[in-house]
Parts: structure tokens; sequence; C-alpha cells
């Protein structure tokens, strides 16, 4: 049997303590990853007050370093600052180097900003990248050109770019030639499971940061307030770890707060699993979105979808396992919820079954073996 590969995984985001659910995607890609490797973690996070410093925790057999830097504040901030996190870098491989030596494979997920100092952190190691992004895109999102231009030579040095979607990677493409293989999120099959009985309420979910360029949450709740003049028998569930300010005082504009349309704050990922088993689908409507790890995670739990036809969507969902409506078409939006609601249903066992093939853990596991072999052979 070939031995473990060690790899750092590097994440540019992480969840930490001030920020529980960033990069949590990226979390669930190197718990998969160990199942077959040994993994080692580093992020870099700013925090309040006091020096640098390293914290460790081994958690299932994965080793997770995350470096605390003091946050800049006055004249200078930002120049400070940089110095700051390029120290916590710095801090962070040492330590990592004194823990476990050098990697095998070095693999970058998300280039900015972490990807930037990757000519001083181990440049003769394979290099790989996953990409999620959605500032690649064209759009509100968009990352300024300078970013762009000083991440080409990062995606060059790679040997292999992992995107989440195919559609980002055709994108990473037209930037640098690197090789890409569509690299999905993946969902934990143990925790996302189907319930021993089907949803006795008539209950929609969504799930976001509700960041409302990309989500179009305003567009959601009209069609969710459209869908109340046609029947009364549903509840609607936003549960986010973003600010819901607007989007509540807009479902309380229209008559829906407490009503048909119920906020929840942060939940962790086994009470969401949790929730969406007592789901009818979950409802994304954005305008743009690489392919968020909810959507296989209602699969995995045998819950449909519900989502738009933009960007990675539409390469993993399809009639089989979602409704697919056009972006701001409310008109659409409205009709795939009563049609779920009135007479549409789907096997959950199908359901179940294509979210085992694509996303669990097993398969992302074997993925991500295979293409470490690869490149530290190569």
């Amino acid at each position: 049997m070939n031995a473990p590969k060690n790899v750092l995984f590097l994440a540019s985001w992480y969840p930490n303590p001030s920020q529980p659910t960033l990069g949590n995607f990226i979390q669930k890609h190197a718990e998969a990853a160990t199942k077959h490797n040994s993994i080692t973690t580093l992020s870099i996070h700013a925090a309040e007050g006091g020096q640098t410093w390293v914290d460790q925790t081994v958690r299932s057999g994965l080793r997770e370093l995350r470096v605390y830097y003091p946050r800049a504040k006055g004249l200078f901030r930002r120049i400070r600052q940089y110095a700051r996190w390029n120290k916590a870098i710095h801090l962070g491989v040492n330590t990592y180097r004194q823990l476990i030596g050098e990697p095998d494979v070095v693999h970058l997920n998300v280039v900015f900003p972490l990807g930037f100092s990757m000519k001083k952190i181990f440049p003769d190691t394979p290099l790989v990248i996953t990409e999620h992004a959605s500032g690649l895109h064209q759009g509100p999102n968009a990352y300024p050109t300078w970013i762009l231009r000083r991440m080409i030579p990062v995606f060059q040095r790679a040997k292999v770019i992992l995107p989440v979607s195919a559609n980002l990677g055709e994108r990473i493409k037209s930037l640098a030639r690197t090789p890409y293989q569509v690299l999905p999120n993946v969902v934990n099959e143990e925790i996302f499971t189907i319930p021993n009985e089907p949803a006795s309420r008539m209950r929609f979910v969504h799930i976001s940061t509700l960041y409302e360029a990309a989500k179009n949450v305003h567009g959601m709740l009209r069609a969710v307030h459209q869908l109340s003049t046609k029947t009364q028998d549903f509840e609607f569930h936003i549960i986010t770890d973003g600010d819901a300010t607007k989007a509540k005082a807009f479902a309380d504009e229209l008559g829906l707060l407490n009503r048909f349309v119920f906020f929840h704050s942060t939940m962790a990922t086994e009470e969401i699993a949790t929730f969406l088993q007592t789901c009818k689908a979950l409802v994304l409507f954005s305008d743009f979105e690489n392919f968020p790890c909810v959507i296989p995670e209602a699969w995995m739990s045998g819950i449909p979808v519900i989502a738009t036809t933009v960007n990675g969507i539409p390469e993993f969902a399809n009639e089989a396992n979602s409704i697919l409506v056009e972006p701001r078409n409310e008109g659409q939006l409205v009709q795939a919820m009563l049609d779920l609601l009135k007479n549409k249903s789907f096997d959950p066992q199908v359901l179940r079954a294509y979210a085992l093939k694509h996303f669990s853990y097993a398969a992302i596991a074997k993925q991500l073996d295979e293409v470490y072999r690869q490149v530290a052979s190569a």
C-alpha cells in the first residue's frame, strides 16, 4: 500500500472563532482528504490585540494550524497590517516544518491572498490549487485587475487546478493554461442523511450569507410574497451567518415576517443537517454562484433543490434532482415552489445516491488521493 502523503493545506479562508463559517467548505475538503493522507491546514487570521501566535488543534486525524496576528490601527495601518500578515505566514510555515518537516504536496485553497506568498513558501514542492472565489467572474463581486494579474503566475506554477465547477475552471484557463479537473464541494454522508419519515411540513429553506448582489434575496422574497397569494400552506425559512437586517425589514414590509418567512442565525453543520430533514426543498435564487455546498447537502439529505441556471449549478443540477429557473425570473420561482407544494416529487433515495457518487467524503477523498500521488511522483 502506498504511504500517506504529507499535504500542507493552505487556506485563504478558514473557520475561526470570529468567523466560524468562513471557508467551512475548505475545511470539509481537508476532512475528506484525511481519509487517505496526512493533512495539516494552515490559515492566517487578524485578531484584536495581543501578539502573533499559533493555535494548534487535532481532531479526527486533521491537524489545524491557525496563526493569529494583531489587527493594525491608526496611521499607516495597511503597511503595518501587511507586515504582520507576512510575519504570521512565516511563523505558520516554520511551525509546520517543526511539526511535520517538508510537505510532499502543497494544496492552496483560494489564491487571494495567501497565494501571493507562494514564491516564498516551499517553492520546489508540487503545488495544487482549489479555487472557490466568485471574484474571478465578471460582475459586482469581480476582483480588480491588479489582483487578477498577481493571480496568474500562481495559477501557472500549479501542477493542476481543482475548481469547484467547470465554469470556474474555464475562467481560470482563460488566465493561465494550467490543466484543471473539477473538484466539487464535499458533503459528510454520515451527518447529512435521509429522515426516517418524509417531512410533514410544507417548508422551504434558503441557506446563505444573504449577500444581495449574488443571492438576490429581495427577488426571492417577492416570489415568496406572490406564492402567499396563491396558497398559505407553507413556511419559508432563511438560515444565515450574514447580516439579515435588510432582508428582515423587506420581509416585514411585504407582510411575510414570522407569518410565512422565518429567520435563523448561524447553525452548526449538524443543526443544518437536522433542519434540512424537515424541509420540502432548498431554494437558491442567485444571480451568480460557483457551486455552493448547500446544494449537495440537500441532495445527500434526500431533498430536491430549486436553483437558478447560473455558473456551475447546471453542471450538477438537472431535472432528476432539481427544478431549475432563470435568474431573476420570479414567476418561474413561484411556479417551481407551487409545483413542489401541489404535486411534484423526487425520490429521496435517487437524490442521495447521486450525492454519494459525486460529493461524499469517500468520493472526494479518492479523487484528492489520486491527484496528490500523481503530482508528487511527476
